[in-house]
This record gives structure tokens, C-alpha cells and sequence, in this order.
């Protein structure tokens, strides 16, 4: 019964108001039925989250194989699962192969991150450095070597249906008038928009801001039974199917000072903890969120 309510609160009176409204009045709310577009892009954000999720667990795998194969391979890339990288293990994958190729090999791969000669050449280098120095696991060599190539496919693949996924969410997202709207909102790159407009679907279900900042689930719960009463009551959070980022988009404008990026600067000059900085970060975004929203206008700096 508790889910009738758009905040997350539990106490023994409203849960026995709740289940009389519900059984003696029959007082239940028409459910509106949203655009079959908001619902797809909502299945694909969805599924794009799960597949990150699964992608994240495939490259720590990765990482703790690669370490006993060749140790010290990811002091030369800052992303050893960018392309380059994997065509470079896929080709040299132990510091012997690699120390056996010829430079001129090695070098055409790295050229393939289109930085100039001379940038891949001190690339080279580096990476013949942290060979020489390298001692890999010689137990179960094979074994190892055969694992780090199935997680270079595996990463591969992923790679592939994510960019897939995220090329139809904003194919999709985009055909829809708010994302325009959403993304003239500064910290909100069109993933995020894209991720917001999903899960919100129509501004027009939240009669206020409040109403959208505990559906977001960035409120505070209740929590009460019998004589036990919660003295700690955390942001209720209730958006558990929803990707991070899309509750905080901040990740994708970090090379420019934002709104939002200043306004949790000052909330933590405040000397507030760093989460109840974030939380703030981003009841301020769903605010912003609300206003260009529901009045069509794009983002200005003047009304914030």
C-alpha cells in the first residue's frame, strides 16, 4: 500500500488510512497513459544501464587477468579498454611478444589513436619499458592468456551494443520537444537528457517540484511502527532502476564551470559532506529540471 504514495513514508496510521481509502472508498487515481515513444526510450535507457553495469564487471575482470599476463601494461594507457589498446593486446598480448615485435608494427597500431608520430613514438617507448620490467605470472600461463582474450572480445562486444543502444536513445530522445528543452539545461549532455526524459516521461504528472523531487526519490523518508520511531531518515531513493548519472548528471560538463557545478562548490564550502552537497547538487537540478520544463522555456542564467 505504501507505493500509493509518491513519498516514501511508513507509519502504522497512514498505512491503515491507506488500506480504508483504498478497500471501503475505491479512491484510486486515473492512470495516464504516457507516448509509446517515452516508453521505448525508457526500455532502451533501461537496458542501456544494465549493459554498462555488466560492461564495468566485464573490464574489472579484464583488469585482474591482464595484471598476470602483463603486469605494468596499464601504467602506459590511462584506458587500457580504449580501441588501441585492445588491438594491441589482441596482437602483442605478453611483454615477450611485445619485445619480439618490430617497432615499426607497434607503431602503426599506436597510430591508430590519431595522435602525431611523435607523441606515439615516446608512446612506443614506454610501453617497451614496462615490458622489460614486466614479470608475469608463469603458472597457468595458457589458461591466462586464453581468459584475457575471451574479456578483449567480451569488452569488444560490449563496446559495440552500448554505442548501438546510445545511438537509438538519442535517435529516439530527440524526436521528442523537450530534449532540446533539457539539454539547454548547462551539465546536461544528451545522455542524461535522454535518461531524464525516460523516466519522468510527462512533466505533467508532478503538480509541483515537490512531488517530482520525491518521485526522484531525493526526499526524505518516513519511517515509523508501533512505538519504533527512525531518528535517521535517509533520502527515500526510490528511482532505484535508474542509471546514476541520469540523477545526477554532472559527468558530462566537468570542463566548464556550471550552475550546478558551482552551486555544490558552494554548498561544500559551507563545509557540508560531500553527499549532502550532491543531494542538494541535485534537488537544485530537478528544480531547474521542473521550471524549463513545464514552461517550454529553455535554460537562462538570469532566472537561476
Amino acid at each position: 500500500m505504501k507505493k500509493k504514495a509518491t513519498r516514501k513514508v511508513k507509519t502504522d496510521p497512514i498505512d491503515a488510512l491507506r488500506s480504508a481509502q483504498a478497500f471501503y472508498m475505491k479512491e484510486v487515481s486515473p492512470v495516464a497513459q504516457l507516448d509509446p515513444k517515452i516508453l521505448g526510450l525508457r526500455a532502451l535507457c533501461r537496458q542501456h544501464y544494465q549493459c554498462m553495469s555488466l560492461y564495468g564487471t566485464v573490464q574489472l575482470q579484464f583488469r585482474s587477468v591482464l595484471d598476470l599476463v602483463f603486469p605494468g601494461y596499464d601504467k602506459a594507457f590511462q584506458n587500457v579498454c580504449n580501441t588501441v589498446s585492445l588491438q594491441l593486446l589482441s596482437t602483442f598480448p605478453t611483454p615477450q611478444f611485445l619485445l619480439n615485435a618490430s617497432k615499426e608494427d607497434v607503431l602503426r597500431i599506436l597510430l591508430g589513436n590519431r595522435r602525431g608520430v611523435t607523441w606515439n613514438q615516446k608512446k612506443l617507448e614506454a610501453l617497451l619499458t614496462h615490458a622489460r620490467n614486466s614479470l608475469p605470472d608463469s603458472k597457468a600461463a595458457f589458461s591466462h592468456f586464453i581468459a584475457m582474450r575471451n574479456y578483449i572480445s567480451l569488452i569488444q562486444a560490449h563496446q559495440a551494443g552500448l554505442a548501438d543502444i546510445q545511438k537509438l536513445m538519442l535517435q529516439l530522445a530527440s524526436s521528442l520537444p523537450e530534449h532540446a528543452l533539457l539539454r539547454s539545461i548547462p551539465g546536461v549532455g544528451p545522455l542524461t537528457a535522454s535518461t531524464i526524459q525516460a523516466e519522468i516521461g510527462d512533466i505533467k504528472r508532478f503538480p509541483s517540484v515537490k512531488q517530482l523531487t520525491a518521485f526522484a526519490g531525493l526526499d526524505s523518508s518516513v519511517y515509523e511502527s508501533g512505538t519504533f520511531s527512525a531518528n535517521q531518515n535517509r533520502i527515500s531513493n526510490q528511482l532505484t532502476s535508474v542509471p546514476p548519472y541520469s540523477k545526477l548528471p554532472l559527468q558530462e560538463s566537468r570542463s566548464k564551470l556550471t550552475v550546478l557545478s558551482r552551486y555544490n562548490q558552494l554548498n561544500r564550502s559551507q563545509s557540508k559532506l560531500a553527499k549532502v552537497a550532491i543531494v542538494a547538487t541535485a534537488n537544485k537540478l530537478l528544480r531547474i529540471i521542473f521550471g524549463v520544463w513545464s514552461t517550454h522555456k529553455p535554460f537562462s542564467t538570469s532566472d537561476h
